[in-house]
């Protein structure tokens, strides 16, 4: 399940003023309904039906990856603006980016009820980190998870796919080293 916050985060906030009639209407038509209060939690399958909408409608231009991608970084940033995500950036920022990304679960956690991750340290400031996340949402956590490290005050982050199969996908994720 996706919980409300993660569509409020996305529909609500990363895409303010952006939402057109069509969107609001193709939304509607995979089970959401902006005029209307949010449900708590979606399934799985109609959070993946609103981000292809909404990929196909404001991103028409671009490639699929990178239209998800854009989706990612839009709800994180919307996210932010939350009750629950300014709540959780407020602690996130206080952590070096080591111990944000030992708590991607956590955090993607708050936000539905499935995300599994694994982590393996390659360098001081580098990791690769593998989630149960397959099919096109791949991209749009890549974007979540470069912007969530851009809102903890990460510097120069980068989250590459390095490789995904039927159960997930394998990121490269690394950072400058803070000076000072």
């Amino acid at each position: 399940m996706v919980f409300d916050q993660t569509l409020e985060g996305l529909f609500s906030r990363g895409l303010e003023g952006r939402i057109t009639p069509s969107l609001k209407l193709h939304l509607k038509e995979v089970g959401v309904d902006l005029d209307r209060r949010l449900l708590p939690a979606y399934p799985f399958e109609t959070w993946c039906s609103c981000v292809r909408v909404a990929a196909r409608e404001l991103y028409a231009d671009l490639p699929e990856e990178q239209a998800y991608h854009a989706l990612g970084e839009r709800m994180v940033d919307g996210y932010r603006s939350t009750m629950m995500g300014r709540a959780l950036f407020s602690v996130l920022q206080l952590l070096g980016p080591r111990r944000v990304l030992a708590r991607v679960q956590q955090s993607f956690r708050s936000g539905n009820n499935y995300t599994q991750v694994r982590i393996r340290d390659l360098a001081p400031t580098h990791l690769e980190l593998w989630m149960n996340e397959a099919g096109p949402t791949r991209y749009l956590v890549q974007g979540a998870l470069l912007a969530g490290m851009r809102g903890c005050g990460v510097q120069e982050p980068l989250v590459e796919v390095r490789g995904f199969d039927d159960e997930g996908v394998t990121f490269g994720v690394s950072w400058k080293e803070a000076s000072g």
